[in-house]
């Protein structure tokens, strides 16, 4: 025997979603420049927060303390 049709719509199912810390956690951002040209994908020291510069796209955003680690590589600089 078939189970009664139902002419409702299918409830999507709900799931729990962490929320994630936007720069406004407090804490300012430095323009930072990449210097090299190749692709890399750097990990803040401090927030953990994943930074992609390329030739490209060399300038972005950094919160200020995950900026101090990268600005003492030879790879990186303040933007002005």
């Amino acid at each position: 025997m078939q189970p009664p049709v139902s002419n409702s719509p299918i409830a999507e199912p709900r799931i729990a979603v962490a929320a994630i810390p936007s720069y406004s956690s407090g804490y300012s951002a430095l323009s930072l420049h990449y210097m090299e040209s190749s692709p890399i994908l750097v990990r803040g020291t401090v927030t953990g927060r994943q930074y992609e510069f390329s030739g490209a796209h060399p300038d972005q955003s950094v919160d200020t303390r995950d900026a101090e680690a990268l600005l003492r590589t030879r790879f990186f600089r303040r933007n002005h």
